[in-house]
Order: structure tokens, then C-alpha cells, then sequence
């Protein structure tokens, strides 16, 4: 963030050690609701000048932003949330929530912007699965007593500007001759969580274990290390691939968990996240990931899947 995020009272605070399972929190409001999404992701927050509409389109592209050098999608997130409905109207007191994927940036208008709070992912609690509901939620919080959603934002952006089509250079990776290696991968974005399964199986891995947290996916590693050895853990699972902003525990966590395991400890490690950047790369090295891919490099994914459990042999589909 910039000198200007300081007039909207925003102190960014200092960067989180690796491992430590805590994660700063950026605050805010729309139509009346609180939200939240990890500091990390925010590249600025500004006041909104001229917006320049655009003709047809998703409804909740409000239009396009002027950020210096750069003309950004902005989109309207009450009506995305809740659709045109009055208590989402804009106001001039509105917030421009900058946010970058994959070096992409796009811009989110929200009513209010609180400030930073640093929480632990053990506080956090992935959404309830509801028949029927399909918010764009991965987890909630209580924060000075309420209780704060933290945004899916992948989703949103794939949803209404595609920021989840993989770009077209790291696409087309041949299927993969997999004989039954087990992978196991935690993604707390449903959507997202669906798509790393499905390009997996495609690819020919077909014993694969999805989890919606790093909790979650460390509960099953250590009960199948309970009964293993270091010579026979790979038979049980092959690869671990993880997110690593999750709900109870974060992907940082997990692999430093995996780490000092002493039947799990050498199992490979890929990070697969929208956070990939140059602290996250010094990060993931101080607990031990083997490599990390940015969202949504699928095709690079599986590639560097494919080498990690030592396959060289492929088929085509």
C-alpha cells in the first residue's frame, strides 16, 4: 500500500513471520454488512474519482477506474453481493479496494473501510456448508465482537472478469500416467477447490484428497503417518499442494507442520496460490516448500506436480 492509505487511517503494520498461522485483516463495509479480505492481497485503498461506464457487460462492472498509468475494471461489490437493491446505492463516501491476481488488478467499490486487524487462523471458521447457498465466503471471524466474512475475491473475480482463466502460455499439459500416487491438496475457495480437482484427474491422477482448510488436510496427513514409516508414507500420499490463506490453519503452517514431522517430513510441497509474490517466495522457503505456482497456472501446476513425484513418462489424452 501507499502513502494515501494513511488518510483513511490505515497503519499496514509489519510483515508476518512464516508459520505462525496469523494473517492481517483488512475491515470493511458494504450495504450495512462487515467484511473482510487479507492484507496481502490489497495493493491500495483510494478514494474514487471518475468512474467511465462501459456498454453491456456483467451488471457489476460499474465501469472502469484511472489508477495513474493504469485504466482498471471496477466492480460494484454491493450489487454483486446483493444485486439493485437501494441499501447498496453508491455514495460519495465510498472506498476503492485495489486488489492484484496473478498481476492482474482489479478494483472493488465498498461503503466503508475500517482498519487492520491481525487475527490467528484458529479463530477463523470455514462458512457452513448450506444446501442451496453458494455465497462467495471461505471463512468467518469475531472481531470487536462481530462477526466479519472474509470475501472469496477468486471467485468474485472469476465470476464477473474471468481472473481465473489460465492464461493461454501455461495451458495444455498431456495427461499424465499416474499409477494410484495419492495427492492431497487444501483450497478453502469451493470454486477453485473443484477446478485443481478436476485438472488433476484429468491429467491422470486419479487418488485425489481435497480438504477445505490446511486444519483439515494436517488432521488426515498425521492419522495416515500413525501407522507409516518414512519408506512406506509415499504409498498413502504422494504430493501435498496447498493454499495459503485458509481458515484455521494457512498453507505456511501446514507445510511447516509437514516439515518437522518425522515420518511426513519429506513428502513434496507446492504452494498454489494467488499470493504468490517475492515475500511469500522468502516464506515458503523458510518452512520448506519445495515450490510455488500462482494462481491459476494449472497447467504449470501439474507440470511441476508431475516432476515432484517423479514422473517423466506422459501420454497423451
Amino acid at each position: 500500500m501507499n502513502a494515501q492509505n494513511s488518510k483513511l487511517g490505515i497503519n499496514t503494520g509489519i510483515l508476518l513471520e512464516a508459520g505462525t498461522n496469523e494473517a492481517e485483516i483488512l475491515v470493511f463495509e458494504v450495504a450495512g454488512q462487515t467484511f473482510g479480505v487479507n492484507v496481502a492481497k490489497v495493493k491500495e485503498v483510494l478514494g474514487i474519482t471518475k468512474v467511465t461506464g462501459l456498454p453491456e457487460g456483467h451488471p457489476s462492472i460499474e465501469g472502469v477506474v484511472r489508477i495513474r498509468q493504469d485504466v482498471v475494471t471496477l466492480i460494484h461489490l454491493g450489487n454483486f453481493l446483493y444485486g439493485d437493491v437501494p441499501e447498496v446505492a453508491s455514495k460519495d463516501s465510498d472506498c476503492l479496494l485495489l486488489l492484484e491476481f496473478n498481476q492482474r488488478p482489479l478494483a472493488f467499490r465498498v461503503n466503508r473501510v475500517h482498519r487492520i486487524y491481525r487475527v490467528s487462523w484458529k479463530a477463523t471458521r470455514p462458512l457452513p456448508l448450506t444446501p442451496g447457498m453458494n455465497a462467495p465466503i471461505t471463512s468467518v471471524v469475531l472481531i470487536d465482537g462481530k462477526l466479519v466474512q472474509i470475501l472469496d475475491f477468486e471467485s468474485i473475480g472469476a465470476d464477473v472478469a474471468g481472473i481465473c482463466d489460465e492464461p493461454a502460455s501455461s495451458a495444455g499439459v498431456a495427461r499424465i500416467d499416474a499409477p494410484n500416487i495419492p495427492v492431497v491438496f487444501a483450497e478453502d475457495s469451493r470454486m477453485i477447490s473443484e477446478m485443481i480437482g478436476d485438472h488433476l484427474q484429468d491429467a491422470g491422477f486419479t487418488n485425489v484428497h481435497g480438504f477445505v482448510d490446511g486444519q483439515a488436510a494436517w488432521d488426515y496427513l498425521e492419522a495416515l503417518a500413525e501407522d507409516e514409516t518414512v519408506e512406506t508414507i509415499r504409498d498413502k500420499v504422494g504430493i501435498l499442494i496447498t493454499d495459503i490463506e485458509m481458515p484455521r490453519m494457512d498453507g505456511f503452517s501446514l507445510a511447516k507442520h509437514v516439515r518437522m514431522h518425522p515420518v511426513l517430513g519429506s513428502l513434496p510441497i507446492v504452494i498454489f496460490s494467488s499470493l504468490v509474490s517475492r515475500d511469500n517466495q522468502k516464506k515458503g522457503q523458510q518452512v520448506g516448500v519445495d515450490t510455488q505456482v500462482p494462481k491459476p497456472r494449472y497447467g504449470e501446476l501439474l507440470e511441476k506436480t508431475r516432476q515432484l513425484v517423479g514422473l517423466s513418462q506422459l501420454v497423451e489424452a
